[in-house]
Order: C-alpha cells, then sequence, then structure tokens
C-alpha cells in the first residue's frame, strides 16, 4: 500500500499466477484465487450472474425466464451445472475470497481446438408459453451469429469468453482480472485468437487485456415479435500470439 502526495492512501494489486492479493484502504489483505468450479458451486455461480446483470438485457430474460425468483434461479443453476457437464469444450471458472471461502466472481470460457461445435437451439420447458420459447430461441440464434462465423474463420481453434460476472459487492478488486487473465493465458499457449461479446462496461478491461474493438452488433428482430427489444454487445478479438 502507498500513499500520493496529498497523503491520500492508495490501493495496490500484485498478480500472481491464477491469484492476486488485493490490499484495501483499511490495511485488510484479501486473496483471491482462480479455481474451476464444481456441481456444488453452480446456484452461487448462477446467482452472481443474475446479480451482475440484473434484469436490463433482453438476451437474460427470454433466455432465463423469472431468474430473478428462486424457482428461477434453482432452474437456472441446473442449467449451467448440465451445461459443465455436458459441454466438453467448455470450463466454468469461480474466484474465490480465499480468506472467507466466498465465490465471488465466475466466468465461462470455451476452448476450441480444432473443433466446430453443432449449432443446436435452446430447448426444454422453461418457458411458460411456446412464444416465449421461440423468442429465446431467436434472439440466442441471432445474437451467436458472429460467433460462429468466426469459430468458422479460425477452422475451430479459437477461445471464447462466453460470459463473466462479479458479484457487485466484489466488483474493481481485480477479479474480473484473473478470469479474463485465466483464458487469455490458454490461447497464448495455443496461439490461438481470443474472441468476447463485450457490454459496454466491461470493454476497457477487455482492451486492457489486449482485446481489440472490431464493431457493434444487434440483434435483428422479425416483425412477428412486435416491439420487443433485442441486445446489442461490442464485439472484440484478441489476436492471436505469433
Amino acid at each position: 500500500m502507498s500513499r500520493n502526495l496529498r497523503g491520500n492512501v492508495r490501493k495496490s494489486t500484485k498478480y500472481f499466477p491464477n491469484q492476486t492479493s488485493i490490499e484495501t484502504p483499511h490495511s485488510i489483505t484479501m486473496v483471491l484465487k482462480v479455481e474451476e468450479c464444481n456441481d456444488d458451486d453452480m446456484h452461487r455461480v448462477f446467482e452472481i450472474f443474475c446479480q451482475a446483470f440484473g434484469t436490463r438485457h433482453p438476451m437474460i430474460e427470454a433466455v432465463y425466464p423469472n431468474h430473478d425468483t428462486e424457482a428461477g434461479r434453482i432452474s437456472g443453476g441446473n442449467r449451467f451445472r448440465d451445461t459443465k457437464n455436458n459441454d466438453p469444450h467448455t470450463k466454468f471458472l469461480k474466484v474465490v475470497d480465499t480468506d472467507t471461502g466466498a465465490i465471488i466472481a465466475k466466468a465461462k470460457w470455451n476452448i476450441w481446438k480444432g473443433v466446430i461445435p453443432p449449432e443446436k437451439d435452446l430447448d426444454g420447458d422453461f418457458w411458460e408459453t411456446a412464444e416465449e420459447k421461440e423468442w429465446a430461441q431467436h434472439l440466442n440464434r441471432d445474437f451467436l451469429i458472429t460467433r460462429r462465423a468466426a469459430i468458422k474463420e479460425y477452422e475451430g481453434h479459437l477461445v471464447s469468453l462466453d460470459v463473466l460476472a462479479v458479484d457487485p459487492a466484489y466488483q474493481r478488486r481485480g477479479a474480473g482480472r484473473l478470469l479474463v487473465k485465466w483464458g487469455t493465458a490458454i490461447a497464448d499457449e495455443l496461439r490461438y485468437a481470443a474472441i468476447v461479446e463485450a457490454s459496454v462496461a466491461g470493454r476497457p478491461l477487455y482492451e486492457s487485456e489486449g482485446f481489440e474493438y472490431v464493431k457493434h452488433c444487434e440483434t435483428k428482430i422479425p416483425a412477428r415479435f412486435g416491439d420487443r427489444k433485442g441486445e446489442g454487445f461490442i464485439w472484440m478479438v484478441r489476436p492471436a500470439k505469433k
């Protein structure tokens, strides 16, 4: 910890492989560590996802109906667990405060090593009506157009940050950066490019870790869905290390 010229306490952060030690202005050291998730973590991981994104994103509202309710969070946690156990190209990660054991952040990375995954639609009985299910399927399908094109462009040799979320009570303490660094280290080891559909809030972090702005994307809304709102994102690519 250090002080600036005005005598104010300045936060200091030190990074280590898969963990970081963070000093707060009150001289309390928080040690954070990245670990792979296990099945028992998935409901907490989904809770963090919901807390971080709230109800502001049409994509999340459509794909995970009622995620702000107890029943919706149980359902969402189960879906995360099923993805973890059935998709061999997916890694769910958590950041743990080693002093308390609390999970404070999560990420889902996709790592494709020469594999072009099949383009599957959302399915299941999570939606109250057929129309709501169809809307979720459309939004998810349209949102993934750019990513699926990139997978084909790189012939299935690609690393993708599918989602990153930090508990609002622990934001700006280095947890998100740790999760980004985990995936970019994998990409560098494999000499692969990395991609992310970034939010406006997340863009500065990704740029600081080597991702480059490519374009802004918006999902298209067919007339049959009326005045529903689509989802936008910033498409960013981190070039492969040579």
